[in-house]
């Protein structure tokens, strides 16, 4: 992740929206955490039990997950950043964490 994604997640956030980091392993979350923090170091970050969020007061929020976390999340956005091992199953498990969203999308960074 750069920074330019960075910013657009934390402007989709200060909107409302929940939007959710897929990253493939947990070095790839950990460099992506670090990277939103980097961008905005004075919010209030929860970071426990590889548990990685930050919540704004407009009521939106960014989950970094991997994909063993998918299951039982909902989201607006879902930030997929490394599609190259996308399984089919994986896909269809994010269309259901966006299929209760208003404006629901998925994007492959």
């Amino acid at each position: 992740m750069n920074k330019y994604t960075a910013v657009g997640l934390l402007a989709a956030a200060v909107e409302g929206k929940q939007v959710l980091v897929l990253s493939p392993h947990g070095h790839a979350l950990k460099d992506a955490v670090d990277e939103v923090h980097r961008v905005a170091p004075d919010l209030t970050w929860r970071r426990a039990n590889g548990d990685a969020r930050v919540t704004l007061t407009s009521g939106g929020s960014i989950a970094f997950i991997t994909p063993a976390q998918v299951r039982s999340r909902s989201a607006d956005i879902v930030l997929i950043e490394d599609d190259r091992d996308l399984r089919p199953d994986l896909l269809n498990e994010l269309r259901a964490v966006i299929h209760t969203s208003t404006c629901g999308e998925i994007i492959r960074y």
